[in-house]
């Protein structure tokens, strides 16, 4: 779940550093990224934990699993591991929905 976070903040902080036109910190190398700096969508196959340019069927296989390992019913006992989990579940479902309707435009 640390690492989900980490990718998922280290997205949000890419897209925040392009916002203001100053170079970006350099990807550190101990965790595999998935994401590509020139592909807008290349932070949503990211969260989805998939490879960019994934086909449709892949994109909602990969959705469907992160969804079983990162539901917030599944945490429901502690509720700071609750409130984290239904932010990945947000973010999932966005990363789902924003891809699935570029499949569905082509």
């Amino acid at each position: 779940m640390i690492k989900r976070l980490f990718n998922i903040a280290r997205s949000e902080f890419n897209d925040l550093v392009k916002k203001e036109k100053s170079v970006p910190l350099p990807e550190p190398d101990f965790f595999e990224t998935h994401q590509e700096e020139s592909d807008p969508l290349g932070r949503f196959y990211a969260n989805l934990e998939i490879s960019v340019g994934s086909d449709r069927e892949t994109i909602k296989t990969a959705w469907k699993t992160q969804l079983k390992k990162y539901h917030p019913d599944l945490h429901g006992s502690d509720p700071e591991k609750k409130q984290i989990a239904e932010e990945l579940t947000r973010k999932l479902n966005e990363a789902y929905r924003t891809l699935d309707s570029t499949f569905k435009k082509k």
